[in-house]
């Protein structure tokens, strides 16, 4: 269970969703975001929506760059937990996809899956925000 409430997780996967509507989603092999067009993927824009800031390292494209992006990713528990409600949502949504154990690399390669477009992915999002919302109000069972 993560540690973020999650309305919460909520409010950043609909701030997640506004940007990659606004800037595009990034979907290069080892970098997390193109310094150029500002685009984004998912674990990117996790990390600059709970944290405000993106360090240029997660455009830079270098092994050694991607993985100090990934230890800023998981050194984040907020940023962790954002990103693991959408791996576990993904996981329900598509279960007969084979997906990866590290949450991190399925967030970065989910727009390479097969018809899998930007459009979904920030749909997929706001929905499961609202999911999260609505569950987040919902009275406690007595």
């Amino acid at each position: 269970m993560p540690g973020t409430p999650d309305d919460v997780i909520a409010k950043h996967l609909r701030t997640m969703a506004d940007g990659i509507d606004r800037d595009g989603l990034w979907t290069d092999d080892l970098t997390f975001a193109d310094a150029a067009s500002q685009a984004l993927d998912v674990p990117a824009s996790a990390y600059r929506t709970v944290t405000g800031r993106l360090p240029f390292l997660f455009a830079f494209p270098t092994v050694e760059a991607s993985a100090r992006a990934c230890s800023l990713l998981q050194e984040n528990a907020e940023v962790m937990d954002v990103l693991r409600a959408i791996a576990e949502h993904m996981a329900a949504t598509w279960p007969d996809l084979d997906w990866t154990d590290d949450v991190i690399d399925r967030l970065a390669n989910w727009p390479n899956l097969l018809g899998v477009t930007a459009e979904l992915i920030t749909q997929t999002l706001r929905d499961l925000a609202h999911s999260l919302s609505a569950a987040a109000s919902a009275p406690a069972a007595a």
